[in-house]
């Protein structure tokens, strides 16, 4: 299970302090609650997305973009029928169907979304996960809570990497029946790629056992490391960037 969320780069994300950067991730998804106007929302996730974009690549930024769509849709579509409050925009004889105070909820909810996805994702593409152990740990955090978060965002790349090459295999082997298929079919020739995909889950059940038991999951011995983030030299400027970055959009976005 080598798959990693890392993306190779040399942008200024990547010099920035780990111990900095989970603390301005903390603080951006903080903010997104905060009380700003909608206009101020979405230039923020546009800043923190182009500046994503100069270090990872926009690519990487698609990657992401495609993987939370789904949810960002089905969030869209049926957030406004949840609020009848408000001027009525659209209504069927007496039945106010969406109103402008359910769009608005719909569209702060939508940024709020890509904001906090994106801000969480980008913490982990700019940052290799043995630094993110060590800045788990420089917070006190125990390092069995540590060695769960990081290989989770470990394991969970690899199943879907997984998933995604038993899909490939498959459409590969059928490239002549694709064509002409209905919706329904084709949610049906799942079936065999999901299974696929549990089968390499289980199977990999081992190495993650031993993975466990190489990091010392569950011995009583404290945990020693030879590795550390000494080579960070400035951790009070990237500490008080990753603070005045959030006060300074505050600032900027209130409502």
């Amino acid at each position: 299970m080598t798959t990693s969320t890392f993306v190779a780069g040399k942008g200024w994300l990547y010099r920035f302090d780990p111990r900095a950067k989970i603390l301005l991730m903390l603080l951006l998804c903080v903010w997104f609650f905060l009380p700003v106007h909608l206009v101020g929302l979405y230039c923020a996730v546009a800043l923190i997305v182009f500046t994503g974009g100069l270090n990872t690549g926009f690519s990487h930024v698609w990657k992401i973009f495609r993987s939370i769509l789904p949810m960002l849709l089905f969030m869209v579509l049926f957030m406004p029928f949840n609020v009848r409050t408000g001027r009525p925009l659209f209504s069927v004889g007496s039945v106010t169907i969406v109103t402008e105070e359910g769009l608005m909820q719909a569209a702060r909810l939508a940024g709020r979304f890509i904001g906090i996805s994106y801000v969480c994702t980008l913490l982990f593409a700019t940052t290799i996960m043995n630094e993110v152990m060590l800045a788990l740990r420089w917070y006190r955090l125990p390092y069995k809570a540590g060695l769960v978060v990081t290989l989770a965002f470990t394991y969970i790349p690899f199943i879907a990497d997984s998933f995604s090459q038993i899909a490939e295999s498959h459409r590969l082997r059928e490239a002549d029946r694709e064509q002409g298929r209905k919706f329904l079919q084709r949610l049906k020739d799942l079936v065999p790629t999901l299974t696929s995909a549990l089968v390499v889950a289980l199977r990999s059940i081992p190495n993650l056992a031993m993975s466990l038991e190489m990091r010392g999951f569950g011995l009583q011995n404290r945990r020693s490391q030879y590795h550390n983030l000494g080579s960070y030299r400035h951790p009070f400027t990237h500490f008080l960037l990753s603070v005045i970055i959030p006060v300074v959009l505050w600032l900027l976005c209130k409502a």
